[in-house]
């Protein structure tokens, strides 16, 4: 009941930002990839580390690492200067009997702290292939609520993100069904093109 009422809060909390944003201005487009002429993806392609801490005890805290894509938002485009950009990022975390490949997306709403300084936030899907030893591979469905910080020295950036993941339940060979949710520290690096 806590993880569902922590998941509520999260969403409710996400649209009435959303909501808040897109009444300040007459911005708001849809398809902005189809129906503004000015729109560019702003690619950004990074390498990640996460240490993951596990909410269950016999799980290993560990390392994963991977890889992100970000572009700005080919939906939607929230109104002023502040861009909506997603965040597509694959992660392989190994440690303790237990192999979890990771692949999630993560919207983020950033805005401005200074000028190479931005503050991004919001909420994220995903899936998660966990393969422990003694058990055959499960598919869990994942959600995420996060934020972090980018700075940028010319096209390159460095950040860090604090991200929770809930995860659906499945039997990953304990004999019932379990998750794996998990609260994230990412580092990044990479390049804006």
């Amino acid at each position: 009941m806590l993880k569902l009422s922590k998941l509520l809060t999260t969403f409710a909390a996400t649209a009435v930002l959303s909501s808040t944003l897109c009444a300040q201005s007459d911005e708001w487009k849809f398809l902005p990839v189809f129906n503004d002429e000015t729109w560019k993806a702003n690619f950004e392609v990074a390498a990640v580390a996460n240490y993951l801490v596990f909410e269950r005890n016999e799980l290993d805290n560990g390392f994963a690492y991977g890889v992100e894509l970000s572009f700005d938002c080919p939906v939607f485009t929230l109104p002023g200067n502040n861009p909506l950009r997603q965040q597509l990022s694959v992660s392989r975390y190994d440690k303790g009997g237990l192999v979890m490949t990771m692949i999630e997306m993560n919207p983020y709403y950033f805005v401005d702290l200074s000028k190479d300084l931005v503050l991004g936030f919001g909420p994220g899907l995903g899936a998660i292939e966990a393969n422990p030893d003694n058990a055959k591979s499960q598919w869990l469905f994942t959600l995420q609520a996060g934020a972090g910080l980018k700075y940028y020295i010319d096209d390159f950036l460095i950040g860090a993100d604090v991200r929770y993941q809930w995860t659906a339940e499945k039997n990953l060979g304990s004999g019932s069904e379990v998750g794996v949710d998990n609260t994230r520290l990412l580092f990044k690096a990479g390049y804006r093109f």
